[in-house]
């Protein structure tokens, strides 16, 4: 039996996922090591220049520009070639960087369109957007930078090392002995097993800060009214305090082992002073040692920095690697099942037969054997206490879980062998609180039709009641909806229908859509939701059940199950649940407020 292929990480897992453009970052990357090759160039000028310096001044002789005259040549082209190489190289790795995230981005969010609903209500938005925003991000800073940096870093002491062993073996070996006990020291922190376990636990830290800091300034007018303290939103500061022990336990677990590096990893003059003293006085004539020792002391100054580019590189590998373990654990998520090559649909009745459901994690069944048909161009409502599993229905109808048991079917067609495209095409969805974008008015419905010109949105505007309100802005269809414009609950529903007209999906869901809404504005939303219907298979999910006392189907969910199924007056007749919801409805609609006569 063949096993399975490693997966790959790192380094090798980055260029997996550059795909087409490896060839413009391995250009990069040689650029990088070029531009190393013309920046080591100047040692070599420099150490000729000292040698003929000392050898002038040994001899008496007197100095002429002749004698060094090639060595600035020499100098000046390589610090030109170097900057040509290094421009060019930055240019290849930021084009191919940017060009990686916008298909890694896309590729995710295309991922995250075929995905169970359920990943969502499993991670906050701050780890949604942590991974979309920061962990792409550190991609691209690793992409632009660090990976010509790594080659730069590799390519640059490299050379130095063979340029000081051409010079003097005995003196490289000298300055090379703290930053071999520098990097032994390295590697033993970076092997100890808790140093990912400490990285990952920090990074997930931060994650789930973040997404409780998101979810503190949205609810601080709630914390005000009623908290008035952070100790009102008591996870806020224990997310707080877990992220800041997270920093401390990372800092202190890598303390030592960072001490002794830094220590060991800049100490070359602390070790070839001693052994330059040593040759001086071992040596017949400074004319040959002092310009080698001269030399060792110059470039082992400069051999610091591209070393320790190196090191920091292999500690952002370390972080690189826990952002693209969250990416692919993402790319690997379950996607919703297509059976088949992906049906049309036709026919637009619709039809549950024997759907069970529970939400992940919750051993609750949400739907529990729920049958119903329901015919093309039908009206019918979703009726039923909170919890009952009225809008688990639309999510399902809509395909955004797989379901436990049964079928459900449109037009005849399971509808787990249709596309999501398909599905979505067909289907038009008015939220109880509907997203407006920021962005145009008109850009907002065109959402419906992305084809759609001007008057046909002018045309679906019109019809959902909301043209004239938009023409009272001052820029208008393209006024950018924003907190600022101060648009109210039923005109952003209205823009939402707008779009849903717009869309002429042949089955509308209406999910509590006048819930918001003043009176002035349910009146114009039920006008436009007349309008919707029309030759449509409708879905409207309510709990006001005088806007759904004239459907084709009332279906009474209770508990996840479906108790009943009728038109008004037989279900007044037959269904507990519905007579006592409609009794509640009327106690809530003649409810005033009074002043208590005190006795």
């Amino acid at each position: 039996m063949s096993k399975e292929p490693k997966k790959k990480e790192g380094t090798a897992r980055l260029m997996e996922l550059a795909g087409t453009k490896k060839a413009g970052l391995t250009a990069a990357c040689t650029l990088s090591v070029l531009s190393s090759v013309f920046k080591i160039v100047p040692y070599f000028t420099i150490f000729s220049l000292l040698k003929t310096l000392i050898r002038c001044y040994s001899s008496g002789g007197s100095f002429a520009f002749a004698d060094v005259g090639a060595l600035v040549l020499i100098t000046a082209a390589s610090a030109v070639l170097y900057g040509v190489c290094a421009y060019a190289s930055a240019m290849l790795s930021h084009g191919a960087a940017f060009d990686i995230l916008y298909e890694l981005r896309m590729k995710l969010m295309d991922k995250m369109g075929r995905i169970s609903s359920g990943y969502y209500t499993s991670n906050t938005l701050g780890n949604i957007k942590k991974l979309l925003i920061e962990d792409v991000e550190q991609i691209e800073v690793f992409i632009a930078h660090s990976m010509c940096e790594v080659a730069a870093a590799v390519a640059t002491p490299l050379f130095t090392i063979i340029v000081l062993f051409i010079v003097d073996w005995r003196l490289t070996l000298v300055s090379l002995l703290p930053i071999m006990l520098s990097f032994v020291i390295l590697a033993m922190a970076l092997k100890k097993p808790d140093g990912a376990k400490h990285q990952k636990n920090m990074a997930d830290c931060k994650a789930k800060m973040e997404g409780t800091i998101i979810e503190y300034i949205h609810g601080m007018s709630v914390i005000k009214i009623f908290g008035g303290t952070k100790n009102a939103f008591r996870r806020f500061e224990t997310d707080m305090n877990s992220f800041t022990k997270s920093v401390h336990d990372t800092a202190y677990y890598n303390a030592n082992g960072m001490g002794l590096y830094y220590a060991f990893f800049g100490a070359q003059v602390l070790f070839l002073l001693p052994a330059a003293v040593i040759m001086l006085n071992r040596s017949a004539s400074y004319t040959d040692v002092l310009p080698k020792i001269l030399f060792f002391l110059v470039v082992c100054a400069g051999l610091k920095e591209p070393l320790e580019n190196m090191m920091n590189v292999s500690i952002d590998s370390t972080k690189i690697n826990v952002g693209l373990k969250r990416i692919d654990d993402l790319l690997a998520e379950p996607e919703i099942a297509l059976i088949g090559e992906g049906k049309k649909l036709t026919q637009f009745d619709i039809e549950f037969d024997g759907v069970s459901f529970a939400y992940p994690g919750s051993g609750i069944n949400a739907c529990n054997k729920v049958s119903f048909s329901l015919l093309s161009g039908s009206c019918n409502a979703l009726v039923g206490p909170s919890g009952g599993g009225k809008s688990t229905i639309a999510q399902l109808l809509l395909h955004f879980y797989e379901i436990d048991e049964g079928s459900i079917k449109i037009g005849g067609v399971d509808i787990r062998e249709v596309t999501h495209a398909e599905l979505v095409k067909n289907i038009a969805y008015v939220f109880q609180d509907s997203f407006i974008f920021n962005d145009t008015i008109e850009n907002n419905i065109r959402m419906g039709n992305e084809n759609a010109t001007h008057d046909e949105v002018t045309a679906a505007a019109k019809a959902a009641n909301i043209h004239d309100m938009i023409t009272s802005l001052p820029d208008g269809y393209n006024t950018v909806v924003s907190d600022s414009t101060g648009l109210s609950g039923g005109e952003k529903q209205r823009i939402a229908i707008a779009r849903a007209m717009l869309k002429d999906a042949p089955i509308i869901i209406l999910d509590e859509a006048t819930a918001y809404a003043d009176a002035e504005n349910e009146a114009k939303i039920q006008q436009a939701f007349s309008r919707l219907s029309k030759g449509k298979t409708v879905i409207m999910i309510a709990h006001r059940l005088k806007t759904i006392q004239n459907a084709d189907n009332i279906l009474v969910m209770n508990g996840g199950r479906l108790e009943a199924v009728g038109r008004h007056d037989a279900l007044m007749q037959s269904c507990k649940t519905y007579r006592d919801m409609v009794a509640a409805n009327e106690r809530r609609d003649s409810w005033s407020m009074r002043k208590e006569t005190v006795k």
